[in-house]
């Protein structure tokens, strides 16, 4: 998320003098341009024409992921039909990382996983389970998420050692790799720190056989878009709040969820969730899945930006998907991703989860709606001109031919 700052030519004018003498005609001068720019004013944020939903359907069925797509992109597909359990393949994080001598043992037995990613940019890394001794029989070896050190749990989700975590929240960026939280180097020591190690839930390469997953088995029609905002467990990243909205802009669904295990993180800087939030959170992961597929059918078109991390924390299946991050992708190719900030900002010249309270999912999933409904008006134009342009073809006439 870089502010450009774009400048204008300022010229000063010389004032015309009613009466000089010779000298000082002679020695007059033009003032030097000063070619400073005062920086531009921020675009007016613009909301995209809505359409009815079945035109919006219709106009999203070229962009719906195709399976392969969503497997390489980290959404959980199904084992077998009418099965309640899934797998996630979950590719290795394209952030800059220190050299670490760690490998990971794609094959290792009984990995447990027991949650998945957020969108806040901290990666997807997981766990590896080993039994050096028998002390340590049950132990589990995490990855932490934040500071990249490796952490041991218990597999009923109690440290081994409770160690603090130094870590740095921001992204690296720049040519020198920098970190945008406090503009240290990479491989510096963290500027933030947390009680506890926190993990993701899930690993690099396979995951599962995943439990708790739910789909739509009827059809209802539709067109929906999502946000959703986890918080760190001993099970990993739960869901802590969702919102969604129709095709209008309407809000048709806003709830807290309780997470399942206990809170480590609330991840406020980037949930927006804050203790007295999930206190006061009375419905569970499976209240929220029976809420959604209530209005959720199996053809519903669901929008979300980096969707695989909403639907792995809802442990929803589902394969009418439209991301944003796919819709608009970085330049530098996938896995690569563009976030949903500098995205709003560039396309829409709205900004979004700059506040200190943390990511809204209702601000989230209506700017994710508006920048398909931005695409699809893109198109729309792009057809209309390309018709206009084309020579307009006459009937065969054999009579006119032969002559």
């Amino acid at each position: 998320m870089h502010i450009c700052i774009q400048w204008h030519d300022w010229f000063y004018q010389e004032t015309d003098a009613s009466s000089v003498d010779s000298a000082s005609a002679a020695t007059r001068r033009r003032r030097p341009r000063d070619r400073r720019r005062p920086p531009a004013a921020p675009p007016t944020p613009s909301t995209p024409q809505r359409i009815s939903t079945e035109e919006l359907a219709e106009a999203l069925r070229p962009h719906l992921l195709s399976p392969k797509r969503m497997w390489a992109m980290g959404y959980p597909l199904e084992i077998k039909p009418t099965s309640t359990k899934a797998v996630v393949y979950i590719n290795p994080p394209p952030r800059p990382r220190p050299l670490q001598l760690t490998t990971w043992d794609v094959n290792a037995p009984e990995f447990v996983p027991g949650g998945s990613q957020s969108d806040s940019g901290r990666g997807s890394w997981g766990s590896t389970p080993r039994s050096d001794s028998d002390e340590e029989a049950d132990a589990v070896e995490h990855l932490c998420v934040r500071c990249d050190k490796i952490f041991r749990m218990t597999r009923e989700g109690e440290y081994l050692v409770e160690e603090t975590c130094a870590y740095h929240w921001g992204r690296v960026c720049g040519s020198d790799s920098r970190y945008t939280c406090c503009n240290s180097t990479l491989g510096s020591k963290g500027c933030s720190t947390a009680r506890f190690h926190v993990w993701s839930g899930t690993r690099p390469g396979m995951n599962g056989p995943l439990e708790g997953y739910v789909r739509a088995r009827s059809p209802k029609g539709g067109v929906y878009a999502l946000d959703a905002e986890m918080c760190y467990t001993t099970a990993g990243l739960e869901l802590a709040s969702i919102a969604v909205i129709a095709a209008d802009g309407r809000l048709v669904y806003k709830s807290l969820v309780k997470p399942s295990s206990p809170v480590v993180d609330h991840n406020t800087r980037f949930s927006g969730i804050r203790p007295r939030d999930l206190a006061r959170a009375t419905k569970t992961l499976r209240d929220v899945q029976n809420d959604i597929l209530g209005f959720v059918g199996s053809d519903t078109i669901l929008i979300g930006h980096a969707l695989d991390n909403d639907l792995r924390a809802l442990k929803l299946l589902h394969s009418a998907v439209v991301d944003t991050c796919a819709l608009y992708p970085h330049s530098r190719g996938f896995p690569l991703r563009r976030s949903l900030r500098a995205l709003s900002e560039e396309l829409l010249g709205r900004s979004v989860q700059r506040g200190s309270a943390g990511h809204s999912p209702l601000e989230d999933a209506r700017a994710a709606m508006d920048l398909v409904l931005l695409k699809v008006h893109e198109e729309r134009a792009n057809r209309t001109r390309l018709s206009n342009q084309l020579p307009m073809l006459q009937p065969y006439d054999p009579l006119i031919s032969s002559a």
